[in-house]
């Protein structure tokens, strides 16, 4: 039974550190990816401009990510305690 509860603790910090990961790293590479290939390069926008669209696009990114955490945190079945039967 402790190899068991181990095994979910594990699990758990895996889950939580890869979505720490997504959290952090995915909006900074949205950032740069559409700043400078989308919105400099593709649509040819000014620098300032491009700053402001990028940040919108690495907003909605960020609320997707995190939005998806919780999804997660709340709605998965492993996460449920089991009720100790009689």
């Amino acid at each position: 039974m402790s190899n068991k509860k181990e095994l979910s603790e594990l699990q758990v910090f895996k889950t939580v550190l890869y979505y720490c990961l997504v959290i952090t790293v995915l909006p900074v590479l949205v950032f740069f990816i559409s700043k400078i290939f989308i919105f400099d390069g593709l649509l040819g926008i000014n620098s300032i401009s491009s700053n402001v669209y990028s940040a919108g696009v690495t907003i909605v990114v960020l609320h997707i990510a995190l939005g998806a955490y919780i999804y997660r945190a709340y709605f998965d079945e492993r996460s449920k305690t089991e009720v100790k039967k009689d």
